[in-house]
């Protein structure tokens, strides 16, 4: 379950009383985590496109032998 925004802004160190400069490198920190958890999220897509291209290759290793399978039962191969 998701927390609540401010609850996870508490977690950095933020005041009311914040002046730019500080603001400005919570904003930095919260895009650096941002970035990484992009990065995370793009390597498991890229494995997921991965394992879905080998089930595609193997289906289609799987549809040849069983082709090739009834055309031996056919014509006797």
């Amino acid at each position: 379950m998701r927390s609540n925004p401010m609850q996870q802004l508490n977690n950095l160190t933020i005041r009311k009383t914040m002046d730019t400069v500080e603001i400005n490198k919570s904003i930095m920190e919260l895009n650096h985590k941002k970035e990484k958890l992009q990065n995370e999220v793009d390597d498991i897509e890229a494995q997921i496109n991965f394992l879905a291209c080998m089930r595609e290759r193997q289906r289609m290793t799987d549809d040849e032998k069983s082709g090739q399978s009834l055309f031996d039962q056919m014509f006797g191969g």
